[in-house]
């Protein structure tokens, strides 16, 4: 559909502007008159429809997006506003383009009748399965406001883990990535115009000298080989990794990495007890609570465990009982879940057991980095040993053979 660059005034009379796809000018006018503004001028956008539908397919919505989102809705629907009303708000205050889009084609499918998780339905890129599960049973039960709180404090849970994950490897990445631009720069710009003067002196060249020097010739010759050896490894390995069977052993790996491989499993255990406890907690049955888990969780592994799960679960058997017969999720866990089962606190004690782990890992990210940083820089500051020693060496042979 074309773009088009509308201005317009709300209820108050204050001026408003934007860009919006629709099917004709007409249209639009009238989506924007549904939302209450005063159309002063309507102009069909210029720029080419393929490199902006290339643009629009690179915007995201964030996780702090969402949150802001999730809050506000609640926070109107609790004040006494109706949903519509709610949603005609967000579209007027909501910044990033692809939600406030969604936003309004949501308030227009609500105006024509559709149920609110109906119309979320049509955004699976911006709205999740668990975000339109909870918002359903919450239109079925009645406490939306309440379902939207949970979601909030869900995504807040979400982006606030992520956060932590991001900042803690943050400083290693920019270290290793620092170390590789001065290895390579020393590596093919300094030391080659170095070992040229001791060519040229016939001073012979030690063997540290001798490596780096080859290294060096190799990277000129077969730089672009490189380059496109690891492009293609990248591309073959998101390949491998979108196939049932890549996915499988590549989540299996990254639980058998030695250092990052306990931090992966703390993370999606508190993702995955986090995500139930909500959707419980929201009125959705342990069957359909299940399913939803396996499609968000974000782990091959624990999905695949999850479907077992919610197999046996279907035939009777504890929730508990079938996630210690899968080997994967650790005792503790499924101790608090069989307490919780036991007792009928299973909500609660799953958001223990997110809360755990999400401490956990937390501690865990802090001593890996202790330890990571301190190694980096030890590795990285080697590194640039050899290759310094590599061009101080022949030096010291040209002065002691000058001297002779």
């Amino acid at each position: 559909m074309p773009k088009y660059s509308y201005h317009a005034r709300d209820e108050s009379g204050k001026a408003v502007s934007g860009k919006l796809e629709a099917a004709s000018p007409e249209a639009l006018a009238d989506r924007l008159s549904h939302l209450g503004y005063i159309v002063t001028a309507i102009k069909e956008n210029p720029t080419p429809i393929v490199l902006d539908n290339l643009f629009a397919s690179f915007q995201r919505v964030k996780v702090n997006d969402m949150v802001m989102y999730t809050t506000q809705l609640a926070s109107m629907i609790g004040a006494g506003l109706t949903l519509p009303a709610g949603l005609k708000i967000l579209a007027e205050q909501v910044e990033n383009h692809k939600l406030k889009n969604a936003t309004i084609a949501i308030f227009e499918d609500i105006k024509e009748g559709a149920s609110f998780s109906a119309a979320l339905n049509k955004f699976p890129d911006i709205f999740s399965e668990l975000f339109i599960n909870m918002v359903a049973s919450g239109e079925v039960s009645g406490n939306l406001e309440d379902v939207l709180k949970q979601l909030a404090k869900f995504l807040e849970n979400e982006a606030d883990l992520k956060q932590k994950v991001t900042t803690a490897l943050f400083y290693p990445v920019i270290l290793v990535i620092l170390g590789v631009v001065i290895i390579v720069f020393i590596v093919t710009a300094v030391l080659p115009a170095f070992v040229k003067i001791f060519l040229d002196a016939k001073v012979p060249l030690p063997l540290p000298t001798l490596i780096v020097y080859n290294i060096n010739l190799f990277l000129r010759a077969f730089w672009h080989v490189f380059i496109g050896s690891l492009i293609a490894a990248f591309i073959l390995l998101r390949w491998y990794n979108r196939t049932p069977a890549g996915r499988i052993t590549i989540d299996t790996l990254k639980f058998r990495m030695p250092i990052w491989g306990p931090i992966v499993q703390q993370v999606t255990i508190a993702r995955f007890a986090r995500t139930l406890a909500a959707l419980l907690s929201s009125g959705i049955s342990m069957l359909q609570a299940l399913e939803t888990t396996e499609k968000t969780v974000g782990n091959s592994v624990i999905s695949e465990v999850l479907h077992n799960v919610a197999q046996n679960v279907s035939k009777g058997e504890s929730l508990a009982k079938t996630l210690h017969e899968s080997k994967v999720f650790p005792p503790m866990a499924v101790q608090m879940i069989a307490v919780g089962e036991e007792t009928g606190s299973l909500e609660h004690l799953l958001n223990k057991i997110a809360d755990y782990y999400e401490l956990s890992t937390d501690y865990t990210l802090k001593r890996v980095t202790a330890l990571i940083e301190p190694l980096f820089l030890v590795i990285i500051g080697g590194m640039v040993a050899f290759i310094f020693a590599s061009i101080l060496l022949p030096i010291f042979r040209m002065v002691s053979t000058l001297r002779h």
